[in-house]
């Protein structure tokens, strides 16, 4: 310790005397900030665009032809390897594609166009983002003969967004009317949007018995579903999360290791299958619209029923306490997917489809983390 202190006053006594000067240590505050990668998202989104629009086309011609638009719907419902105009052109490798990428990356653009119009600085990727969004949702709903709810999940984006920005303070009052207006004139034109696709779809008498029965199906489908699921082989989460380990054990048929894949799966998949059977509710027919609580009850009784929607009910509770303290572009399109999952759960538990779980890998993909070291409080020119 005495050594030490002789040499520190030595050191000092030198500099003292020769007058040399000590530069003062800059301060570096490492601040990390969310970049999309925006050219990869373009790229995705272009050929996302193209897709629809061959699509489209088969579409249009053939609604030209005179076949009728819930035809031609349910043919885009129809799984891969169906022969009918829309599918059977497909390729193995543009199904996969349309499956992996497309489907997500779609879900990704309606976030990110959301978070930019309410927090970008740059208004070239503003209304880049925004004018690619709404591409893809007129395409798409096109391409799917008349889809509505890429509407309602589209304007819902931007909805949760005004929502988030406006209680957090991020939006200035004298904007706050600004945006309402613009919101409200968008709402009605997308559900005039969807009114026009309901009456091309269904007729003109019908447009109210549409929405009835669109919200009506979920426990009419589960009730009539309720006799076999009371003696069924419980799949212990297996059909919840479908969407995780699906791909995973198709690899294995797919190279021939079937003896690897549990017969549990199977019934899973089964199970998956028997929800998109069409089955007569007594005002028509429908398939699909099942409620979680199949895929709960299915996977372990009233048990994890309760279990169940107990963690769904903490993950989204928790991602939001997350966004509220550090809302950027990444965490939004993780609460954006969390609120949509919920809001299409009255039709199923999104979680066994794959293309939804693949969609928070390419966020943590395609929004990266670098950081940005700052010098006595200002940043300098370039990023580290």
């Amino acid at each position: 310790m005495h050594c030490g202190t002789y040499s520190n006053v030595i050191i000092k006594k030198i500099k003292e005397k020769f007058k040399i000067e000590t530069k003062k240590k800059q301060k570096e505050d490492k601040k990390s900030e969310i970049k999309p990668l925006m050219v990869i998202i373009y790229i995705l989104c272009t050929i996302t665009i193209i897709l629809n629009i061959i699509d489209c086309v088969i579409v249009i011609q053939n609604v030209a032809k005179g076949t009728p638009m819930w035809q031609v719907r349910n043919w885009s419902l129809e799984p891969f390897g169906s022969q009918n105009p829309i599918l059977s052109r497909r390729s193995f490798i543009e199904e996969t594609f349309r499956t992996v990428i497309s489907a997500p990356i779609v879900l990704i653009i309606y976030s990110l166009a959301a978070y930019n119009l309410f927090n970008s600085d740059s208004k070239k990727q503003k209304y880049t983002t925004l004018g690619i969004s709404l591409i893809i949702l007129i395409t798409s709903s096109i391409a799917g003969a008349g889809s509505r709810l890429g509407f309602i999940c589209y304007f819902g984006a931007f909805l949760l967004q005004f929502y988030i920005s406006y209680k957090n303070g991020k939006i200035e009052k004298e904007k706050i009317k600004k945006y309402k207006k613009i919101i409200i004139v968008a709402i009605a034109v997308g559900v005039g949007a969807m009114v026009l696709y309901t009456v091309l779809r269904a007729g003109k008498g019908n447009v109210f018995k549409q929405v009835y029965t669109y919200f009506a199906l979920p426990p009419t489908l589960l009730s009539l579903w309720l006799p076999e699921m009371k003696v069924a082989e419980h799949t212990y989460g297996l059909l919840t999360t479908f969407g995780l380990h699906s791909y995973l054990f198709r690899g294995l048929e797919f190279v021939g290791l079937k003896s690897m894949v549990p017969s549990i799966y199977n019934t899973s998949y089964q199970y998956i299958l028997n929800a998109e059977v069409f089955k007569n509710v007594g005002f028509g027919v429908g398939n699909a619209f099942v409620t979680p609580i199949y895929y709960f009850f299915l996977d372990g009784g009233y048990p994890f029923v309760c279990i169940a929607s107990l963690i769904f009910g903490a993950i989204v509770s928790k991602q939001y306490r997350r966004i509220e303290k550090n809302m950027n572009a990444k965490s939004f399109s993780y609460y954006y997917l969390i609120m949509y999952g919920v809001f299409v759960t009255f039709m199923r538990i999104q979680t066994c489809i794959p293309s939804f779980v693949i969609a928070f890998i390419l966020v943590a993909i395609l929004f990266r983390k670098k950081e940005i070291t700052k010098i006595n409080g200002e940043q300098p020119n370039e990023e580290k």
